[in-house]
């Protein structure tokens, strides 16, 4: 992690959960991480709390569900602070509605949030990487379990059949990133791509009914435990690029 220090990261989703949580790590070991989500209030709050650090935490409010706002973080970024090295695709909605029932602005706010925004959020972070010569980038992509096989969750009646989709969907565009960017190889440019697939987090996503449903109570992964796994991640040697990394709760069987 020591050669990310000083340079720019941006996390997605950062206001709460996972994002807060990769984005505080990524400062601690140095970053300057911009946190992007509509709360922005929560990452006013994080960045005070952070300060004094060997990084800093940049707060910038956007809505992901929207191509304009998008456009408009990563201008932000290269007007103020340049390239991008590290880009970690979290932000995600989750409903519990069956597909049936579902009204056709909240399925088409969840896609725009869940795919549109890693697919848009891919090509703006490898548009900066180029354009300020950043041959060691990385691109994580916040994924799931729930991308590699349809989940019937208790405590969910819904299940997760939407947001399994979405996750899907990660998968063919993290691989389909990572053929594009072979094209670059011959200019120097070596930037790895990672899906990184949790099983159960408890986050403000997961509902209480399915935390209570677990026989134990660790059966349940922690924020900290998938920011040790994005670390993990970043730390590899160069010569390394972990794919597909799916981490779940010892015992976890959906």
């Amino acid at each position: 992690m020591e050669r990310f220090a000083g340079r720019v990261a941006v996390v997605t989703g950062a206001s709460s959960g996972i994002g807060a949580q990769i984005a505080e790590d990524l400062v601690r070991a140095g970053m300057v991480v911009v946190g992007v989500a509509r709360r922005v209030d929560r990452l006013q709050a994080q960045a005070a709390s952070l300060s004094g650090l060997r990084g800093r935490l940049e707060p910038l409010q956007a809505d992901l569900s929207s191509t304009d706002e998008l456009r408009r973080v990563f201008k932000w970024v290269d007007d103020n602070l340049g390239g991008i090295s590290v880009l970690v695709n979290n932000a995600a909605i989750l409903s519990q509605v069956p597909v049936p029932d579902q009204d056709p602005t909240d399925s088409e706010k969840l896609i725009s949030t869940n795919v549109t925004a890693v697919l848009i959020g891919c090509s703006q972070g490898v548009v900066s990487m180029k354009k300020h010569g950043i041959k060691d980038g990385h691109i994580i992509n916040i994924n799931s379990v729930a991308g590699h096989r349809i989940l019937a969750v208790p405590g969910m009646p819904g299940s997760v059949i939407s947001y399994s989709a979405s996750k899907h969907a990660t998968v063919a565009l993290t691989e389909g990133l990572r053929a594009d960017l072979q094209v670059l190889k011959a200019s120097g440019f070596r930037i790895r791509v990672t899906s990184l697939s949790p099983g159960a987090v408890q986050t403000e996503m997961m509902p209480d009914e399915y935390v209570k449903s677990l026989p134990e109570a660790d059966m349940v992964l922690k924020a900290k435990d998938v920011s040790n796994a994005a670390l993990y991640v970043l730390g590899s040697p160069p010569a390394v690029e972990i794919t597909e990394l799916t981490i779940r709760p010892t015992g976890e069987f959906m």
